[in-house]
């Protein structure tokens, strides 16, 4: 994808998860600002390492040990998430960016070093 429209839908990504956090988050809106870069970097990233971050989702040759430390991670990420969406919607949407933006570094880091 073309960097220019990379950037376009990375920034139209991080407005709409912004605007509908503020819409319904009952915090201080500035605090809401903050997830437009978050959401923006992650999805620029994404984008960029489209292929190697689904192929974890794929899993075709995933061991078992794997797929538990697969299951460890998701019962941790729903059990906190649901706590901090009982403390605030807009920590609750703080807290996923920044899950997401650890899985996206990292696998860019993979996905560079087996490019190279």
């Amino acid at each position: 994808m073309r960097p220019t429209l990379r950037y376009f839908v990375s920034i139209f990504i991080g407005l709409i998860v912004t605007v509908s956090v503020a819409k319904f988050a009952t915090t201080d809106h500035l605090l809401t600002i903050l997830l437009f870069p978050l959401y923006a970097a992650v999805s620029s990233m994404v984008i960029v390492h489209w292929q190697a971050y689904f192929a974890l989702f794929r899993g075709d040759d995933t061991s078992a040990s794997q797929r538990k430390r697969s299951g460890v991670v998701g019962g941790v990420v729903a059990w906190t998430g649901t706590l901090l969406a009982q403390i605030s919607l807009l920590a609750c949407v703080a807290g996923f960016g920044l899950l997401l933006l650890g899985m996206i570094v990292v696998v860019a880091e993979c996905d560079e070093s087996s490019r190279a």
